[in-house]
């Protein structure tokens, strides 16, 4: 009896040792693993923490050496949500490539980094890109959408971390700059928010007075709500860059203002080109064509479905505030050429810029549907297809690069705009990624769906209650 408990103690200790082997090997082979291949399931509803499709293609295609550094400790992305979310999505890159290595440095106590990006003004949380000799900076700040709350404090919206990484990496890689200038000198509008979204797309933009710079170095010209006409001197150099010598490949990019008085020169070379700028503001009549109830705020129907099919959701709306009314002047002449790529309904009008105070919508003489935005172009054609051409893009709203509006997720505004200037521009490198919200999913409902859940669940549903409790209280009462 006691041999046999003997070698049952014998027995059951060997057992315990092999399982705890086996627990050790199986935690050395699942450590292993998750740092070559992603173990960890993402439950979220979008993929949150996962990078997707575009950029495990991305991946996929790498030929060359890439270099992820993070200039902070793993332990810093830690706490805030979106701080974890992204780096998650830093880690996934090495993961889904052997050919992209990822590193974590403390470059405040390492001088010798510093030093060798003596170029770069290095923050923390900064993701620094290198493919060869050539290096993308990401600032931390830039791989989140911000928005307002209702007690005016910033807060991260969402997070564009995939979308700022991916596109790095074709940047670095492809060796492609293209370099857009932003004209000044007439009293331009500035727009930070629109600035800050082509920088995180990796166009380089620079300053650039018109009336005596040189344009010639640049792919694309902005020219935002200018206060002061141009001089015909101005007009003619427009006429010359976009001409380009013959060579043609040219953008400019021209958004109009409600402020804006009488331009006579830049309205007669806009009308050349088979766009006039009229006066007054654009006003919506249906609140579910409006945004939060604002007249001044409507929404801008597609006309272009080569631009329209670009989008993640081709349903998601444009929108154009404070808007000036546009006309196109003509579809083709003397091999120039015109496309309402935007436009509002038959329900917006147009509120002149003279108009009283008492103005009301049935006082509007001018309705749509009318243009919101126009691509102009000047082509050569060869062989029957177009050969070479320069652009201008109007827009009738420059308030559509607000951080209102490009922001906003529910808003395709910024993906429009950076499709179709890297259409323009004949971008190659470049990705579309929707971001990524860690928020619960919200009710999305217009203002005409709002104004009827209001009176629904302010009164219909209240007063159906209170019916249905005295129609059983007389039930009972005289039953």
């Amino acid at each position: 009896m006691k041999k046999l408990s003997r070698k049952m103690n014998a027995l059951f200790a060997l057992i315990i040792v092999l399982l705890i082997a086996a627990v050790l090997l199986l935690n050395a082979v699942a450590l292993v693993l998750s740092n070559r291949y992603p173990l960890a399931a993402d439950l979220t509803a979008n993929s949150a923490y996962e990078i997707g499709s575009e950029t495990k293609a991305v991946l996929d295609a790498l030929t060359d050496e890439v270099t992820i550094e993070v200039l902070a400790g793993e332990d810093s992305f830690g706490g805030d949500p979106y701080l974890v979310q992204a780096k998650h999505i830093l880690e996934q890159y090495p993961r889904y490539s052997s050919r992209v290595t990822l590193c974590y440095i403390d470059y405040q106590s390492d001088p010798s980094y510093a030093a060798g990006h003596a170029d770069l003004t290095l923050s923390e949380g900064d993701v620094i890109l290198t493919a060869g000799d050539r290096v993308k900076q990401i600032s931390l700040t830039s791989m989140f959408n911000y928005a307002y709350t209702a007690s005016g404090s910033l807060t991260v919206e969402s997070s564009r971390a995939e979308e700022a990484v991916t596109a790095g990496i074709l940047n670095v890689l492809s060796g492609e700059e293209v370099r857009v200038g932003v004209l000044t000198g007439n009293g331009e509008q500035e727009e930070p928010a629109f600035t800050a979204l082509l920088v995180n797309n990796n166009y380089t933009l620079k300053s650039v007075v018109l009336s005596t710079d040189d344009l010639s170095d640049y792919d694309a010209l902005l020219l935002l709500a200018p206060q002061t006409d141009l001089s015909e001197d101005d007009v003619r150099k427009l006429e010359e860059y976009l001409y380009h010598g013959g060579e043609y490949g040219r953008t400019l990019f021209y958004a109009a203002s409600v402020s804006q008085t009488r331009l006579p020169n830049l309205e007669t070379f806009l009308s050349e080109w088979g766009v006039s700028v009229g006066d007054g503001s654009v006003f919506e009549t249906k609140a579910e064509r409006t945004y939060q109830y604002q007249p001044y705020y409507p929404i801008a129907d597609h006309q272009s479905k080569t631009y329209q099919n670009m989008l993640i959701d081709g349903s998601a709306p444009m929108l154009m505030p404070l808007s000036r009314p546009l006309e196109v002047l003509f579809t083709s002449r003397d091999g120039r050429y015109t496309e309402t790529l935007l436009a509002f309904g038959e329900s917006a009008g147009v509120r002149p810029s003279d108009a009283s105070g008492d103005f009301s919508a049935a006082d509007a003489q001018q309705w749509g549907p009318m243009p919101a935005m126009v691509l102009a172009s000047s082509r050569v054609y060869e062989n029957g297809a177009v050969a070479r051409q320069s652009t201008i893009v109007v827009s009738g709203s420059v308030s559509m690069l607000e951080d209102i509006c490009l922001q906003n997720s529910s808003l395709c505004n910024s993906t429009y705009l950076v499709n179709l200037l890297n259409d323009l521009t004949q971008r190659e490198e470049s990705v579309v990624i929707a971001p990524k919200s860690l928020a619960g999913k919200t009710l999305g409902v217009n203002t005409a769906q709002v104004r009827t859940l209001g009176i629904v669940l302010v009164w219909v549903l209240p007063l159906a209650i209170l019916l249905a409790g005295i129609s059983v209280w007389l039930y009972r009462r005289y039953q």
